[in-house]
């Protein structure tokens, strides 16, 4: 499952992505960048509130009947929010965060699945399904690798700009503010360990900053696979044509 920074990293993808294919939609994402950052942790809020991941992902992942149209099914959940061209820019950023979010996750977890249904996968694009990411290991070992990777100072704000910025009415703006601002830190953080560190979920631990325990997490690593350049555009072009795509629709 992609991390919670990994979620942050996929956006500036995404906006990158955006600026050059939608430039309107990449120019209300880039104006509205604290927005764009709250919505892409928004479907994860759910850690803070009574709610469960369904509630805000559309699918139950370990019911396959649930997982083709869960991202539409997010937008006919919300009418209020379509079409995009006519939403303020705020709440463009918003929406193209959370669909980010839910696009990768259903993208990385369910539409790669063997337990995908089949009749479902009928007509979808070639690229949405990469020979190179079919091995379960080798699609984790390229979530790894974004959600590792070093970002831009372009891309990093201070918190009090994501307390700042708004969240369109129907969510739940304390517990989406305070999952995004939590794991915000780890996003100007370069070294893997000291991102790791980065832990806003409840229950979660944090490992001592030692030199022992930086040790065991190394060594805890070190037979893992690492992403190829090979997989890791696969990974990219696969998540982001397809999250493209649902952003299109919703557009108008």
């Amino acid at each position: 499952m992609p991390s919670l920074r990994g979620h942050m990293v996929f956006l500036v993808k995404l906006r990158q992505e955006l600026e050059k294919t939608m430039p309107e939609v990449g120019r209300a994402v880039a104006q509205e960048w604290p927005a764009a950052l709250l919505g892409c942790e928004a479907p994860d809020s759910h850690f803070f509130t009574e709610q469960h991941r369904p509630d805000l992902h559309m699918l139950d992942q370990k019911d396959p009947g649930t997982w083709p149209g869960a991202v539409e099914r997010w937008l006919e959940a919300h009418p209020e929010l379509a079409p995009g061209r006519n939403q303020p820019a705020a709440t463009v950023a918003f929406v193209v965060g959370y669909l980010s979010h839910i696009g990768l996750d259903t993208w990385a977890e369910q539409y790669l699945s063997p337990e995908y249904p089949a009749a479902a996968r009928e007509g979808m694009p070639a690229a949405w399904y990469p020979a190179e990411l079919r091995e379960n290991a080798r699609r984790r070992a390229a979530l790894q690798r974004m959600a590792e990777e070093p970002v831009g100072e372009e891309y990093q704000v201070e918190a009090a700009a994501l307390r700042r910025a708004p969240v369109p009415q129907g969510f739940r703006e304390e517990p989406i503010k305070t999952i995004a601002t939590g794991i915000l830190p780890a996003l100007g953080v370069t070294d893997a360990w000291q991102q790791s560190r980065v832990q806003p979920l409840p229950g979660r631990v944090v490992r001592p900053d030692t030199p022992d325990e930086r040790a065991k997490w190394e060594e805890e690593r070190k037979d893992r696979p690492r992403a190829s350049d090979e997989d890791y555009r696969a990974l990219l072009r696969g998540a982001l044509d397809f999250t493209v795509e649902k952003i299109r629709r919703w557009w108008g």
